[in-house]
């Protein structure tokens, strides 16, 4: 029991001499975390104020408070005398880094492309966007996936890194959006007065922007008419457009097509249908026709 009872002994004064070693590296580390978590609420209300978004000031934010929570480990250690196990921690921290990398490539891909999109915004929540075959309104975006909803109702995350390496198409970066459809005229018809009914229809809608100008051309010469092209542009963005409707425009689109047939058919033009040309091979071939009579009805007393 002596023996036991003499390293108690020796421990507790080994703790009483390094108290206060031990006091000043738990105020070390009290210090550095409460001034990580001050730079992290003041990066993160500044980054906040200039930049409108919530992603990189939280990020950086994390990130300076953990740098500081760390130094203040590694300067607690060294208070209390274990400066070998601080440089140790670094060490391992570099290595379990490299591994951790490497296991979780495609996730550490996400995250460092979602802060270039953070960065670099080229779309921010609300802007309708596409990629690859997915189109619709931004709905949010983390350091993971950005989350857009398509105009049938589907929820689509897509990894970040994927739209780092993609085409990206932002439709809602100033608003304007060109629309365009076709119509089929009867060759016979008079083109340039066509063209005139038409810009003259479009000079009386307040949805269709004035400049760019809408136009006509002549799209293709069919074999039963010629097929014209009309183009329009539109701002979603405008008060009297949905603003972040996925249709982008097209609803004034429908709208369009539908009064410009009205209008081409009031004045006179022919909207022809397909002509078919039916061969016949075998000529001498004898052809089937049935005849139905119509019974028709006449006023006045029958003759017996």
């Amino acid at each position: 029991m002596g023996q036991i009872e003499k390293v108690f002994v020796d421990f507790g004064d080994t703790l009483i001499k390094a108290f206060p070693n031990i006091l000043s590296g738990i105020m070390v580390l009290i210090v550095f975390t409460i001034m990580g978590l001050l730079l992290r609420k003041l990066i993160r209300t500044r980054l906040t104020a200039k930049w409108k978004d919530t992603i990189v000031a939280n990020f950086a934010g994390d990130v300076t408070k953990w740098i500081f929570i760390i130094l203040g480990v590694i300067i607690a250690l060294h208070f209390v005398g274990f400066g070998g196990i601080g440089s140790s921690i670094l060490a391992g921290a570099g290595i379990s880094a490299i591994i951790v990398g490497f296991a979780f490539k495609d996730i550490a891909e996400n995250f460092l492309s979602g802060i270039l999109l953070a960065v670099n915004r080229p779309f921010k929540k609300g802007d309708i966007i596409e990629m690859d075959k997915y189109k619709g309104p931004v709905r949010n975006l983390d350091l993971r996936v950005t989350h857009i909803r398509t105009a049938d109702g589907r929820d689509i995350f897509i990894p970040n890194s994927m739209i780092v390496k993609n085409v990206l198409i932002n439709y809602t970066k100033d608003g304007l959006i060109r629309q365009e459809f076709k119509v089929g005229l009867d060759t016979f018809d008079d083109l340039a007065r066509a063209r005139e009914v038409i810009l003259a229809y479009f000079s009386k809608q307040k949805d269709v922007l004035p400049k760019p100008l809408p136009n006509m051309l002549i799209d293709e010469i069919g074999e039963s008419s010629v097929v014209i092209k009309i183009t329009f542009w539109v701002d979603i963005l405008k008060t009297n457009s949905p603003k972040n409707d996925p249709n982008m425009g097209e609803l004034i689109k429908s709208r369009v097509m539908r009064e410009i047939k009205d209008v081409l058919l009031e004045n006179g033009f022919n909207l022809p249908a397909l002509i078919v040309e039916h061969k016949m091979y075998r000529e001498n071939a004898p052809i089937q026709v049935e005849t139905i009579a119509k019974k028709e009805h006449v006023k006045g007393s029958a003759k017996p």
